[in-house]
């Protein structure tokens, strides 16, 4: 599934950039490093402060497994983690398949949120996907959490994140003040795919402070109480 680098840049910057007065940051050491271990051309900006940027093109490895991509993505923002002295907010990594375009059918492409200094993998949504969020990207996002937890609150979790997904309804046709934790003043702004990767993103966050290790659920007032 290709994604844009224009919707890679709105989310990242709109969303997750608590800052507009950085301009960005040339990470040229960071980008020539890269380029030598995926035998590609690569550029590394550092955009809002805490956002970094990664494109990757010729590289061979363009054309490798999906699991081997992720792999080589994932290192690629571990490096720059490191790379970046200041604490970031989140990553993405696109791989070419030749010179760096607009491309989205030439292009695969992988973000990262920066949790306790790992790079944690987001969900790979459904690009074209309409109407309320499917079943496989309720899946998704219950994947590729990292949070160990019991089957009671597994099972407690999925039920509460289809239930918020589908009284969430259609992205397109929501209000983001009826569902808490949106960005209302943003929203209209993204587009489409960034609506859905957004809600699904919240609606994942609640679901977890909802749903105890016993798998009884609270309500969010009590859930966001206790981390006062």
């Amino acid at each position: 599934m290709g994604r844009s680098r224009t919707f890679v840049l709105s989310v990242l910057t709109i969303i997750l950039v608590s800052s507009c007065d950085y301009w960005p940051e040339d990470l040229e050491p960071l980008a020539n490093s890269i380029s030598q271990e995926v035998s590609g051309d690569a550029t590394a900006w550092r955009v809002g402060g805490d956002v970094v940027v990664i494109d990757v093109a010729n590289s061979p490895l363009y054309r490798g497994k999906s699991a081997d991509l992720e792999a080589v993505a994932t290192g690629i923002a571990e490096q720059a983690v490191a790379f970046v002295a200041e604490p970031l907010e989140s990553v993405s990594v696109t791989f070419h398949e030749g010179v760096i375009s607009e491309n989205s059918e030439k292009m695969r492409g992988f973000i990262f949120l920066i949790r306790d200094n790992q790079p944690v993998l987001q969900p790979l949504l459904d690009f074209d996907a309409t109407g309320p969020l499917t079943p496989a990207e309720i899946e998704a996002l219950f994947i590729h959490t990292d949070e160990p937890m019991s089957p009671e609150r597994e099972k407690c979790v999925l039920e509460e994140l289809e239930d918020r997904a589908r009284a969430a309804g259609d992205p397109e046709s929501l209000d983001p003040a009826t569902v808490e934790f949106l960005p209302i003043e943003t929203w209209h702004q993204l587009d489409p795919f960034g609506r859905r990767l957004i809600l699904a993103q919240v609606i994942s966050t609640k679901a977890f402070m909802v749903c105890s290790e016993s798998g009884e659920r609270r309500s969010l007032q009590d859930a966001t109480s206790g981390n006062d």
